[in-house]
C-alpha cells in the first residue's frame, strides 16, 4: 500500500512536471526537477548565446526556457520583439519578483527590478532629476567633456604600458558618481572606487553562473555545504569566491555596495538644508523628496531602501555598459587595421589634433559612428537580456500567454541574426553606412533594450561612447603592448560580457 502510495505520489510529480505545467506554455527543452533547463548553460554554450540560437533552431523563435521552477518565455525574432514590445509596450513593464533579489534588496525596491506603481513614481522622479542635471544639454556635455580631459591627462602620465580598461572605468565611473553623490574619483578617493568596482565583478560574475541561477530561486540551497564551491567545470577564479557559502557570498557583496551607498547618503542626511529647494547630485535631490512624503507610510516610496537600491541601478547602469562597450570598441579597432587607418583617417580630414571633439561634431564623423555602432553589436554585452512580466493576456506568434508570465526579448540573438547582420561575428563598421558614407539607421541595433522598459540612461551613454572614443583615437596613436598574450575576442562570462585584459602604448598625435 505505501509503495503504490509512494508511486502514485512520484507519477503525480513527473506528470506535472512533464507535462502538466508545460501544456499551455510554447515549446522548450524538457525541464529537469529543481534545476530546469540550467543543465544546457554549460562550459561548451557559454556565454550563452549558441544556447539561444540552438533553442530557436529547434523550437522556433518563441520559446520556453525553464530558469530552475520558472518558465521563462523568451522571444528572439525581431519582428515579433517590435511588433509586441514597441508597440505594444504597455503590456511587457512587468517584472519577475527573484526570490534571491528579495532578499538581499529587502524588497522589490530600486528602478531596474521594481514594478507597478514604485516603478513608474520612480523612473519619472529619476528622468526629472536627470533632466535637471542637463541630462540631453550642453552643461551635462560639459561635465562629460571634463572627465575626457581628465582621461587624457591621466594617459599622458603613463603612455608606456595603459591598461585602458581601469582608465575607463575611473572615467564612466566618475561621470555616474559625479551625479549620484557630488564628486568624482582621483587619486584621494580611488580605494572606494575598486573596492566598489571589485564587488560589483564579483556580484556580476556569481549572478552569471549556473549555480547563481539556482540559488537565485532557492535561497536556502545556498546554506547547505555542498554549495560552498560551485559544479565541476566552473573556473577556479569563481571556485575562489566561494569562502563560506553562495548566499553569505552573495549576500556579503551586495551588502558592502550598500554599505557604501548608505554611508554616502546618511553623510548627507548630516548636513542637508530642507529650507531650499537646490539639490547638487541625485542623492540630495531623493532626500528632500523623501521629507516632503514623511508623514506617509513608507515615506510615501521614497524609503532608505529605494535609495539603496536606485543608487546600485543607476550606478551599475551608468558605468559598467558603458566602460565595457568602450572597452570592447578599443578592442575591435585595434585587432582591425584597415578600421583604424579610417577613424584616423577622419579625425585628421574632419577635425584636427588641436582641439577636443564635441557633440557638435557628431554629424561630420561617421565612420566614427559607425564603429562605436558595430561595437556595440558585436560586444552584445547582455547574453540574457532583464525579464519582464506580461501585464495583460497577450498572444504571440499563435501562444497565448497569460498575465503575470515571465517573458524575456531576446535582444542578443537579434544583434546576431545573420538574416539582419551577415556574419554577424565578424567586425564591420560599414554595415552602419550608405553607398554615399552617410550613417545609415538600424532599428534592430537595440544595445539599451526595447519598450517601456528601455535604459534611462540612453542619452548619456550614447554621448559618452561618442565623446570618450573620438577624443581618445584623436589624442593618441594607439597599438597593443609587447607584453600582451595573443589579443583575444574571447569573452569573460557575466551578467555583462567584459573582454579580456589587455594593456595598450600610447604616443601622442600632432
Amino acid at each position: 500500500m505505501i509503495l503504490l502510495i509512494i508511486g502514485s505520489l512520484i507519477f503525480l510529480y513527473l506528470f506535472d512536471l512533464f507535462y502538466w505545467k508545460r501544456r499551455n506554455l510554447p515549446p522548450g527543452p524538457l525541464p529537469l526537477p529543481l534545476i530546469g533547463n540550467l543543465y544546457l548553460m554549460t562550459d561548451a554554450v557559454k556565454p550563452g548565446y549558441k544556447m539561444y540560437e540552438k533553442l530557436k533552431e529547434e523550437y522556433g523563435p518563441v520559446f520556453t526556457f525553464w530558469l530552475a521552477s520558472l518558465p521563462m518565455v523568451t522571444v528572439t525574432d525581431w519582428k515579433l520583439i517590435k511588433q509586441h514590445f514597441i508597440k505594444d509596450g504597455g503590456s511587457f513593464v512587468g517584472r519577475p519578483e527573484f526570490p534571491i533579489s528579495i532578499e538581499i534588496r529587502k524588497g522589490a525596491f530600486g528602478i531596474i527590478e521594481s514594478h507597478g506603481d514604485r516603478w513608474i513614481q520612480q523612473r519619472r522622479f529619476a528622468l526629472h532629476i536627470l533632466r535637471d542635471f542637463g541630462l540631453g544639454k550642453n552643461l551635462m556635455e560639459e561635465k562629460v567633456l571634463n572627465e575626457v580631459t581628465a582621461m587624457i591627462d591621466s594617459i599622458r602620465k603613463s603612455m608606456d604600458n595603459v591598461d585602458m580598461q581601469n582608465v575607463f572605468d575611473a572615467s564612466v565611473g566618475s561621470v555616474i558618481n559625479n551625479l549620484l553623490f557630488g564628486y568624482r574619483y582621483d587619486e584621494s578617493n580611488m580605494t572606494e572606487f575598486l573596492e566598489l568596482k571589485d564587488r560589483m565583478n564579483k556580484h556580476f560574475k556569481m549572478a552569471a553562473e549556473p549555480i547563481g541561477g539556482l540559488v537565485g530561486m532557492y535561497p536556502w540551497l545556498g546554506y547547505f555545504p555542498i554549495l560552498k564551491g560551485f559544479k565541476r567545470g566552473t573556473t577556479q577564479e569563481v571556485r575562489d569566491l566561494i569562502v563560506r557559502n553562495v548566499i553569505s557570498v552573495v549576500t556579503d557583496n551586495w551588502g558592502g555596495l550598500m554599505e557604501m551607498f548608505r554611508k554616502q547618503a546618511e553623510e548627507k542626511l548630516a548636513t542637508i538644508d530642507y529650507d531650499s529647494d537646490e539639490y547638487s547630485d541625485y542623492v540630495e535631490a531623493f532626500l528632500k523628496e523623501r521629507k516632503k512624503h514623511e508623514h506617509e507610510e513608507g515615506y510615501g516610496g521614497y524609503e532608505m531602501e529605494q535609495l539603496d537600491s536606485v543608487c546600485f541601478d543607476l550606478w551599475v547602469a551608468g558605468m559598467e555598459t558603458t566602460s565595457n562597450t568602450l572597452y570592447w570598441s578599443l578592442l575591435y579597432v585595434l585587432l582591425n587595421p584597415k578600421v583604424l587607418e579610417k577613424v584616423y583617417e577622419e579625425l585628421d580630414t574632419k577635425i584636427g589634433t588641436d582641439r577636443i571633439i564635441a557633440t557638435t561634431d557628431r554629424p561630420n564623423l561617421n565612420y566614427i559612428n559607425a564603429t562605436i555602432n558595430e561595437s556595440q553589436r558585436l560586444a552584445n554585452l547582455l547574453p540574457m537580456n532583464l525579464s519582464r512580466t506580461t501585464t495583460a493576456d497577450v498572444v504571440i506568434a499563435g501562444y497565448s500567454i497569460p498575465k503575470d508570465t515571465v517573458i524575456t526579448p531576446q535582444i542578443s540573438s537579434v544583434m546576431y541574426d545573420p538574416e539582419i547582420f551577415p556574419e554577424p561575428y565578424e567586425f564591420r563598421p560599414e554595415r552602419f553606412l550608405e553607398s554615399d558614407g552617410s550613417l545609415k539607421k538600424v532599428e534592430e541595433l537595440v544595445p539599451f533594450s526595447i519598450g517601456k522598459r528601455q535604459c534611462l540612461g540612453e542619452g548619456l551613454a550614447r554621448m559618452e561612447l561618442f565623446l570618450f572614443f573620438s577624443n581618445l583615437f584623436n589624442k593618441f596613436h594607439i597599438q597593443f603592448h609587447e607584453s600582451n598574450p595573443s589579443p583575444t575576442i574571447e569573452k569573460d562570462c557575466g551578467v555583462t560580457m567584459k573582454a579580456k585584459n589587455f594593456r595598450v602604448v600610447m604616443k601622442e598625435r600632432y
